[in-house]
């Protein structure tokens, strides 16, 4: 049998412990452990050792209400007493069904339905997942997904598959399915606009790439093309060139676009 040893928290002369200083039981995302939070207000987070710092980033950039709005925790207040969970298979509840409606009704037209999960790895994940049932009855030949170089959809398999960050990827080339996520060019005219083409010039050569792509691949084996709004750390905050979306729906209307970074 092995035996765990847990150490003793370090006592400050003022009696509070900083979990900074002693081993963390967390399998934390990075290397190192980051410095740990204490409290939030606004765009201020406090750590434990009293240092304020300035979240301008909002999180990964997901986050623009702060800490501590008096509304959202009003709302989470009232929720946790009427209601904290229930399992969505067995269950549905108000405020899901509620918010569904809202961004369905002024999404113009662009939602028929809506889901709710944890995050964006999740998010693409389902949508991946999704696209293949929806031909799975009819089209099963279609197994196929195009993403673009320079992208990033998420941490799992797939989506790491769907997208292409190679730093990202490395670790897990072994098991990543190469055989049916596919790439073109990404949409980044600071990098990759020839200096003799247009705006528009540029816009139509990925397009016709997409377009290739999908002849090469055979247009009836595609289930759908992956693409980020904009673009975040991948690559730097970057947007499409004007009308780069139109375009690629002009190839093809099955579409997965993906955005967080708003």
């Amino acid at each position: 049998m092995s035996s765990t040893t847990f150490t003793s928290p370090i006592q400050k002369p003022n009696g509070h412990t900083l979990l900074g200083e002693r081993p963390t039981s967390i399998l934390h995302r990075t290397p190192w452990r980051p410095p740990v939070a204490r409290s939030g207000h606004g765009i201020h987070v406090e750590l434990e050792d009293g240092t304020t710092l300035i979240d301008a980033v909002g999180g990964a950039a997901v986050a623009c209400i702060g800490n501590g709005h008096p509304e959202v925790i009003k709302a989470i207040q009232k929720q946790v007493e009427t209601l904290s969970y229930v399992y969505n298979v067995q269950l549905s509840n108000e405020p899901a069904e509620i918010l569904a409606e809202e961004l369905v009704a002024t999404g113009k037209g662009v939602f028929e339905l809506c889901g709710f999960v944890s995050g964006g790895s999740e998010a693409m994940e389902a949508a991946l997942k999704l696209s293949r049932q929806f031909y799975q009855i009819g089209q099963p030949q279609r197994n196929n997904y195009i993403g673009r170089h320079i992208s990033y959809h998420g941490n799992t398999i797939a989506t790491l598959g769907v997208a292409s960050n190679a730093g990202r990827k490395a670790p897990y080339k072994a098991i990543l399915d190469e055989s049916h996520f596919h790439h073109v060019s990404p949409a980044y005219a600071k990098r990759f606009q020839k200096p003799d083409e247009t705006e528009e010039q540029y816009v139509a050569r990925l397009a016709k790439e997409l377009d290739d792509k999908f002849v090469e691949l055979g247009p009836d084996t595609v289930i759908a093309f992956v693409a980020e709004t904009i673009v975040g750390a991948t690559s730097g905050v970057v947007a499409a060139p004007k009308g780069y979306f139109k375009a690629m729906k002009e190839v093809t209307t099955f579409q997965i676009i993906k955005q967080l970074l708003t």
